[in-house]
């Protein structure tokens, strides 16, 4: 159990979508797993894709224990980062298998393996997943998924960077928060200068030191605010209240 089952999963998943969208457009990326985390730099998920250079695919990837129903290796804690990138607007989402061995696994895979093991893994958002042990009957499965509507397409995203951003290997944790949780006004007011030197304060950097954060505010105003938990520890801790002296007495 753990992170080796998770990594057949994930491979089960991105041989079956090349094959399923081998006449569509499709970039894929999997982050190592030093390249993953909670900052700017780094990338919130195990999966990454662009489908059509419109749909974003960004997946946590987990193992079911199907005969328990749980995920023998769930982390509460990349669960709550998972949810904060949630509250922002970011689509990331969990993928996991539905049954004990996907078709892509079966030996000799059947026909149709792409199709149906799509169709054997869920997906779904951090909130309503919601915790170790999974809605799995309220899940919809990453085919349909595929299938369906996907609201704001990546297109139009990056449209909104004037092509600072153009592969999916761009979409680290900074940008995702760029591109879906500051309002398309505040993006459409930037002049393409001021978009690259957005996107290479945020490329460039696990943390924002203060003057980076002051040249977020002054090129957004209060929309720069969803930048806030990226701000280097250091330099939260320098700018809190210091806890005043008692006096002492005459």
């Amino acid at each position: 159990m753990g992170k080796g089952k998770e990594n057949k999963i994930q491979s089960a998943i991105a041989g079956a979508l090349q094959v399923y969208c081998q006449d569509r457009s499709l970039q894929l990326f999997p982050p190592y797993a030093n390249q993953q985390g909670e900052s700017l730099r780094k990338y919130c998920g195990d999966l990454f894709g662009l489908l059509d250079n419109a749909d974003l695919i960004a997946l946590e990837i987990k193992e079911l224990d199907v005969a328990q129903g749980c995920f023998p290796a769930f982390d509460d804690t990349q669960h709550d980062i998972a949810m904060r990138f949630e509250s922002l607007g970011v689509p990331l989402a969990y993928a996991y298998n539905a049954v004990e061995t996907l078709p892509y696994h079966q030996r000799p895979q059947p026909p149709g393996w792409a199709r149906s093991t799509l169709a054997s893994v869920k997906r779904s958002s951090p909130t309503p997943l919601p915790g170790r042990v999974p809605s799995a009957n309220h899940h919809q499965s990453l085919l349909d998924w595929l299938n369906g509507p996907h609201g704001t397409n990546a297109t139009d995203l990056f449209g909104r960077v004037h092509g600072a951003v153009t592969a999916v290997d761009d979409l680290r944790n900074g940008i995702l928060v760029l591109l879906y949780a500051v309002p398309e006004q505040t993006l459409a007011a930037l002049v393409p200068d001021d978009i690259v030197r957005t996107v290479n304060v945020l490329r460039n950097n696990a943390h924002l030191s203060s003057r980076q954060k002051i040249l977020l505010q002054n090129l957004m105003g209060a929309s720069a605010d969803v930048f806030h938990r990226f701000v280097s520890p250091v330099e939260q801790q320098e700018s809190s209240p210091k806890p005043s002296r008692p006096r002492p007495r005459m």
